[in-house]
């Protein structure tokens, strides 16, 4: 039995540490938290999602090409093997996934790249026609494949002010979207501007409504999925943040079925 004595010892130690949890915060404390970098945290937050959606993204994005491998693998495994034609045609078509997924990782790095590069980038004057040039020798293979009429029109002494890799790569995914998405027997026309750092692309492709203009430019978008098989959806990405870093604009014009034009213009140094 406790002695009465403990008993009310014991509730005045009770008493004593309710009190103390009652008591009023300490000023200093809350001047602190009213201090506290609340900006700093916001954009923490959104740092974090941006990047969570950005590894949901991706992940999305490898699902299927590696769905699509395992499945032909344990299709050949099954006995498919054994039927030459069977088999080859499974092979081409691992083939196409095993490029597809090939085609991601380079952009994804590309992409990892841009977002990582500062404003400072170095530039030089570089004479267009060569670059271009460079570009075709990438996409003239897949464009003589579907019978694509490929045209520059380009001033030999016409210049762009830009970091020349970035250049190149602009052109390059460029020219990879219009000849994706241009049918067989299709025209691509390359053409320099009125000025220094001007040019424009055109194809006769699948065009694309005007609303879906603006999204084109976002990570993994597609206009038609169906018709888009084996793009990635990061080439335009990567184009818009190599002119945002030039401070260079895009114009874009299209028309359902007839085709697309992209008119790009880069600033002239001082």
């Amino acid at each position: 039995m406790i002695p009465e004595s403990r008993k009310w010892k014991s509730r005045e130690n009770d008493s004593d540490t309710a009190g103390a949890d009652k008591r009023e915060p300490n000023p200093s404390t809350l001047s602190e938290t009213a201090d506290a970098p609340v900006t700093t945290i916001v954009a923490h937050d959104e740092a974090r999602r941006d990047t969570n959606d950005w590894i949901a993204e991706v992940s999305h994005e490898l699902r299927l090409p590696i769905a699509n491998l395992k499945l032909l693998v344990e299709t050949l495994l099954d006995g498919a093997l054994e039927d030459e034609v069977t088999a080859r045609r499974m092979l081409t078509r691992a083939k196409t996934e095993v490029e597809r997924l090939q085609s991601l990782v380079v952009n994804l790095l590309s992409a990892e790249q841009m977002a990582n590069t500062r404003k400072d980038v170095h530039r030089t004057k570089n004479l267009l026609q060569p670059r271009v040039v460079y570009a075709l020798e990438t996409v003239r293979k897949l464009a003589a494949e579907k019978s694509i009429d490929i045209s520059c029109e380009i001033d030999q002494h016409h210049h762009v002010f830009a970091n020349l890799e970035m250049l190149d790569q602009v052109l390059l995914n460029l020219l990879e979207n219009a000849v994706k998405f241009t049918p067989g027997g299709g025209r691509i026309t390359i053409k320099s501007g009125a000025r220094d750092g001007e040019f424009a692309i055109t194809d006769t492709g699948i065009g694309m409504a005007q609303t879906e203009i603006p999204k084109i430019f976002q990570r993994f978008y597609r206009v038609d999925r169906a018709r888009s098989r084996g793009s990635t959806g990061l080439g335009l990405s990567i184009v818009k943040h190599i002119l945002e870093l030039h401070d260079a604009k895009i114009n874009v014009k299209s028309q359902e079925g007839k085709g697309s034009t992209f008119e790009l213009s880069f600033p002239n140094p001082d």
